[in-house]
């Protein structure tokens, strides 16, 4: 029997996944090299000692940032992990990057005094490119100079205009083929390899990468493939870390793991360790194969290099086993079309239907449906029975696997046609038989197969009918300890998670199942008496069940109105959910507020769609400073991901309490999964979390990071209207940034609401200058003080150009007289 296929002989599918391949050239030999620092900027910037270890920080620091390094530092002294909590506006990524740097700087001299050739990195992951932009630029403004590399899939980084309308598989298929034939006109691996190594500590974020690739013909992609090697700071996206297959791409041993914007990483670890599969790519995935086996029959040089593939790997080598596994697509494709008939869907609010089942049935779908059990394909015979034909089985899931891998890495090369979606096939079935061999592994060790730490009840099997009738079968993971335990296995120095919400901090060893020995959490560094207002209204309730209430949106309206008049510059309003958002839109549309809102302030609205954000956004800073308004959802790029300093926003309106919608299917097994664990005496020894412990959670992170909004520096300013009285709920009270709770007030009477907020502003934008002007002002007195000089240069000092003007008055009156 072939042995189990380990997960580095699986497909490198997922485009962002798709990080290395054969074509960057890696020694895999980390050279140890101390970290190198601008010594010019040195002399220019504050040196701190913590314990020791010497901090180079651009500026003096604010004790919180001490505080704060000071963590870092103990935390990496102790091969610590470690939970840190810092608002927004404090200065966290500066002091995150200055304090780990230092160490690593400090550890490397160490080394090489005791000749430890074993070399400690970096890997710096935020939640998006766009925050690893911010990371870059605070690196900028460092001494430190590393070596790094920014990672970014081809979806990203690809600079040729053929390309630009096709993603994943595809165009990962498409970029190897034309690198193998040479015909990539940004791609000369002798030249990449050079830039890399000329280049090894240039600071880039993904769109300055790209510009260096235009400007110098380079392929970004392969360029910061080739800067990997000799990284001593990597830069990603934290999703990269926790799918299932990036550590077969990108080696993590010895190395520092930092969660920047760590508030999402419980979710995206969850969505790491899903998987699912559409009808259509099933569809998909037939003709790709069928196509591929057309080519073997008909040019006998492809088929050549198959064999020769098979025969190393010892399998057989004849057609009839693609032909068989051509099959059992078609068959599970018709099972699945049969399968949207059955009366067994429960119909959504949406017109999505569901049907939910234990996660174990996959492999009993798997090896039943994709059976040709009456020969209907007259493929085999009593007496010539191929290895696939009857199905996918326990015993030939390994074989089957192997053959699809070597035929995709053959025919991927070789192919005119691409073949996107069978390799996407095949990644599915490779995750059902990792399942497979865990709880196989499980049954060795004569251990329980109903206990939740067997993996398969750490998933929920889901079959989804979307509105066009199209079926999609998902593998839901509800254990987000899952990613950290496969990250924990590696040699990991520390794993550090940061951001200005985790609070309560308690959840995180609950969810993650690891160890924090440093917990941290630090005060805002702005005087919250003086900067922030946060009204608390006593009436407003946006609940589920309170939506069709006319009045209360005709109220919230005239608020918003009203306010408006007072309010400067930009105004976010954010509602907990797109629906609420699109019924207070329809309702503010027909009572014509809408209308007089936008004779105030330019209203805009957060798109669903990725791809018009930049335009929306851009749309509003044009329009803030005279006024606007961004309607948005919480957890979206604006409640989120983008950063709104000074007066793009000056105040947050806050409409519904962000709790998950309790009617989707997931959110209620994630919940009916935790009551499981509480109640497992198997986990009686563990710190466990209630479902409606998390519930509240969920709401709470998302309200902080949206209240995080209106403060993002130490002399910024804004007011905070909390619309819904369930913001007073003990537990979501409780859970709310320290920094806020001292500057909650009632909103009772809504007149006494407008002069306190028009008494605020007037005072505030008198007591702080904003960035803008600040500097449009030390602009104009720079100015001045040119054209001062200037006339001093050409005039000497106003005594001397007094009697230069009075002479030529002299002259004047002489020559007319």
């Amino acid at each position: 029997m072939i042995p189990p296929i380990s997960m580095s002989q699986s497909l490198k599918s997922k485009s962002h996944s798709q990080l290395i391949d054969d074509e960057s050239d890696l020694s895999n030999k980390r050279k140890l090299q101390e970290i190198e620092i601008d010594n010019q900027l040195c002399n220019q910037q504050q040196l701190i000692t913590l314990g020791n270890t010497e901090i180079y920080f651009p500026h003096k620091p604010y004790d919180v940032q001490i505080n704060y390094m000071k963590s870092v530092v103990q935390t990496l002294d102790g091969k610590f992990n470690a939970l840190l909590e810092s608002p927004t506006g404090t200065g966290k990524t500066l002091s995150l990057l200055c304090a780990s740097l230092g160490w690593l700087q400090k550890h490397r001299k160490e080394q090489q005094k005791s000749n430890n050739p074993i070399k400690l990195r970096i890997i710096y992951a935020s939640r998006t490119h766009a925050q690893l932009k911010q990371v870059a630029q605070e690196l900028k403004k460092t001494i430190y100079k590393p070596n790094v590399s920014m990672l970014g899939s081809r979806d990203q980084y690809c600079l040729r205009g053929d390309f630009y309308n096709i993603k994943g598989n595809l165009l990962n298929q498409n970029c190897r083929k034309v690198i193998k034939a040479n015909q990539c006109q940004y791609y000369k691996k002798d030249i990449v390899m050079f830039m890399a190594s000329q280049y090894k500590n240039l600071i880039n974020s993904l769109e300055e990468s790209k510009q260096f690739g235009y400007k110098n013909k380079v392929c970004p992609y392969y360029f910061e493939r080739q800067r990997l090697d000799e990284a001593d700071l990597i830069l990603l996206p934290y999703n990269y870390l926790l799918e299932k297959e990036f550590q077969d791409y990108i080696t993590i041993d010895n190395s520092i793991l930092i969660f920047d914007e760590a508030h999402n990483v419980q979710s995206t670890a969850e969505d790491g360790s899903s998987f699912f599969i559409t009808q259509n790519i099933i569809i998909e995935a037939e003709k790709d194969l069928e196509k591929w086996i057309d080519e073997l029959e008909s040019v006998p040089l492809f088929y050549e290099q198959l064999k020769v593939k098979l025969n190393q790997s010892k399998l057989c080598n004849e057609l009839k086993e693609y032909r068989a596994i051509l099959i059992t697509i078609r068959t599970f494709s018709q099972y699945i079309e049969q399968l949207k008939q059955q009366p067994i869907f429960t119909l959504q609010d949406t017109n999505e239907k569901y049907q939910i089942l234990d996660a174990r049935q996959i492999q009993d779908l798997i090896f039943q449906y994709t059976s040709d059990q009456d020969n209907t394909f007259r493929l085999w015979t009593d007496s010539v029975l191929t290895n696939y034909a009857k199905g996918i089985t326990r015993n030939n899931i390994a074989r089957y696997l192997s053959h699809c891998m070597i035929l995709i890495d053959v025919m991927g090369e070789l192919s005119q046609y691409p073949a996107h979606h069978f390799e996407s096939w095949t990644k599915f079935i490779m995750n059902v038989y990792d399942l497979i061999r865990m709880e196989d592994e499980r049954e060795k060790q004569k251990l329980s197969l109903s206990s939740l730490l067997n993996q398969f009840n750490q998933y929920k099997l889901s079959f989804v009918i979307d509105v066009a009738n199209q079926l999609s079968i998902y593998m839901w993971c509800l254990e987000p300890s899952l990613a950290f335990k496969r990250i924990l296995q590696k040699n990991i120095h520390s794993v550090l998670l940061t951001s200005g919400t985790l609070s309560p901090l308690q959840s995180w060893t609950c969810e993650l199942r690891m160890n924090f020995q440093t917990q941290f959490q630090s005060p805002h560094i702005v005087n919250i008496k003086s900067n922030l207002i946060v009204f608390q209204h006593k009436q407003f309730d946006f609940s589920f069940n309170q939506r069709n209430n006319d009045e209360q949106f005709n109220k919230l309206g005239q608020n918003l109105l009203n306010l408006s008049y007072v309010i400067p510059n930009g105004v976010l309003v954010i509602f907990s959910s797109y629906s609420l958002m699109f019924k207070c839109r329809s309702k503010l549309t027909a009572n014509k507020i809408l209308f007089r809102l936008n004779e105030i302030k330019n209203c805009l609205w957060e798109p669903q769609q990725t791809a018009e954000m930049q335009n929306v956004f851009q749309s509003y800073k044009q329009h803030a400073k005279k006024g606007a308004i961004m309607f948005a959802v919480q957890r979206g790029k604006i409640a989120e991901g983008i950063d709104f300093s000074d007066e793009l926003c000056r105040a947050v309106f806050l409409v519904g309490v962000p709790y998950p919608p309790k009617q989707e299917n997931k959110v209620l097994q994630k919940m009916e999964y935790l009551e499981k664990i509480y109640n497992d005496p198997e986990f009686n020894d563990q710190d466990r979390l209630r479902s409606q412990e998390w519930y509240c959670q969920q709401a709470i992170r998302a309200t902080n990071q949206a209240l995080g909004r209106v403060i993002r520096h130490i002399n910024d300013y804004g007011i905070v209207f909390l619309c819904d009285r369930r913001f007073e709920n003990k537990d979501i009270k409780k859970g709310l940034s320290e920094w806020v709770k001292p500057a909650i007030q009632p909103w009772i009477n809504d007149d006494d609401i407008l002069k306190q907020t028009k008494a605020f502003y007037n005072r505030t934008e008198s007591a702080f200058q904003t960035p803008d002007n600040k500097n449009m002002t030390e602009e104009k007195m720079n100015s001045q003080s040119e054209v001062k000089k200037r006339n001093l240069k050409l005039f000497g000092n106003q005594k001397n150009l007094n009697l230069i003007l009075y002479m030529m008055l002299i002259k004047k009156n002489i020559l007319n007289k």
